[in-house]
């Protein structure tokens, strides 16, 4: 006998279903339900071993790449604290700045400017003892002040300082040695300026920022560089410079010792005419003699190089002063030395030795200056090539007749009694009677 089954006569067992569903599905599903349970336990095995290993995968590295933001302290620091010039500081998400004069805690993110007021400095101490000099008229950002928040972490603190404008000098601190003998951890220490990134090792640095372009010095240590577009990265080693100027690509490291002259040159730079705009510029000074003979002053070439001439004649013993000068106007309390160099010749001289009062000579280099007080003194060099009636000397030198001879003086930052602080201007003159002299290839270099 044949049994005969009405399909739509089967008995639905599985209620939550959807009427919709034909009856031979439901039962097929009905008649193999290990196959949803398998299907259930696999999945829930899979997120049990996915879980073991990303739970504890994703908290190492939290603990690994986690970070604090930290503080850091400014100080104003004056040279002359009698003249107070407050530094501004603008807080995050504060809308006016706020003037320092006080040792003062700021956050992350803080902006630093000082005045161009040549009093306007700050000093500010980073939480793992680098320190940061700002000089006037510059701005810097501290955008990352931070440090890992765990000590498991391997990774260095991490200090990253935007810099858009103006001088400061970098401190990087090294890493220090632990009770135990082992060091606390690295920096990674980072500058951004409009021209370039740079990357600086424990070391001392000199970064400055104009709207020319950015240079950076290494004093101590090393750093690498790369410009912002990323075309060029180059490493910058201790007794270097790198500049970058607008438009241009990165340039190759120099000497870190730079000319404080604009131009030590003097054909197309050296105008004697009255109101000029040169940057050597001729002066003429008569004495209190009633003398009225000038004496003159012109680019020649010689030993074959250029140089310029101070001459006078017939002056019938009548003192006159015959020079140029070029102005400066250069801060130079960031440098550790200043240089001067030059080649000098003294042909003739009828005023033996420096005069009467040793400040006459045929040949004098004078650098004017400002000490940290503000008040202006001189440091001032004389050549002679006779001194037949013996008079004094304070401050002279005698050199052979009619030669070129190369002349460089000590550090003047260091061996002069009265510490410049602030360079104004170079001379180079001729003082006395009739005399002949030349000077080439004058540089004032400061590192």
């Amino acid at each position: 006998m044949k049994l005969e089954v009405n399909a739509g006569a089967l008995p639905r067992a599985n209620t939550n279903v959807p009427t919709d569903v034909p009856a031979e599905r439901l039962y097929a599903l009905d008649r193999k339900p290990e196959r949803m349970a398998w299907l259930v336990l696999f999945g829930a095995f899979t997120a049990c071993i996915a879980l073991w290993i990303l739970v504890p995968v994703l908290g190492y590295q939290f603990l690994r790449f986690s970070t604090l933001a930290q503080n850091s302290s400014i100080e104003y620091a004056p040279t002359r604290p009698d003249q107070i010039t407050p530094v501004r500081v603008s807080l995050p998400n504060a809308s006016q700045p706020i003037a320092v004069i006080d040792l003062t805690d700021i956050p992350e993110n803080s902006r630093i400017e000082t005045d161009p007021n040549e009093n306007s400095r700050a000093i500010i101490q980073l939480f793992e003892n680098s320190n940061v000099f700002v000089f006037p008229d510059s701005q810097i950002v501290l955008q990352e002040i931070r440090k890992p928040q765990f000590s498991v972490s391997e990774q260095p603190n991490r200090l990253v300082i935007e810099h858009p404008r103006g001088l400061v000098r970098y401190a990087v601190a090294p890493p220090l040695n632990l009770s135990d003998g082992s060091k606390a951890r690295a920096t990674q220490f980072l500058v951004r300026t409009p021209h370039f990134d740079v990357w600086l090792n424990p070391g001392s640095y000199r970064i400055q920022v104009t709207d020319q372009g950015s240079q950076v010095s290494v004093t101590d240590g090393s750093a690498a560089v790369r410009s912002r577009d990323g075309s060029r990265e180059l490493v910058v080693e201790q007794g270097l410079r790198v500049i970058a100027e607008q438009g241009k690509p990165l340039a190759d490291p120099i000497p870190a010792a730079q000319d404080l002259l604009a131009v030590n040159r003097f054909q197309d730079t050296l105008d004697c005419a009255p109101n000029s705009t040169a940057i050597w510029k001729c002066y003429i000074e008569q004495g209190g003699d009633s003398g009225d003979v000038n004496g003159s002053i012109g680019v020649v070439t010689l030993e074959n190089r250029e140089a310029v001439q101070i001459k006078r004649t017939n002056s019938g013993q009548n003192s006159a002063v015959t020079g140029i000068r070029q102005m400066i106007d250069r801060d130079v309390s960031d440098f550790r030395t200043l240089n001067l160099y030059a080649d000098v010749r003294v042909d003739s001289h009828n005023l033996s030795g420096g005069g009467y009062l040793s400040s006459e000579y045929p040949l004098i280099i004078r650098m004017k200056y400002k000490d940290v007080d503000g008040n202006e003194t001189e440091y001032v060099r004389g050549f002679y090539a006779q001194n037949d009636t013996r008079n004094p000397t304070a401050n002279g030198e005698l050199v052979p007749r009619g030669i070129f001879v190369p002349i460089e003086s000590s550090n003047l930052l260091a061996s002069l009694p009265i510490k410049p602080f602030r360079i104004l201007s170079l001379e180079v003159y001729a003082s006395g009677w009739d005399y002949e002299s030349y000077v080439s290839n004058v540089r004032l270099k400061a590192e």
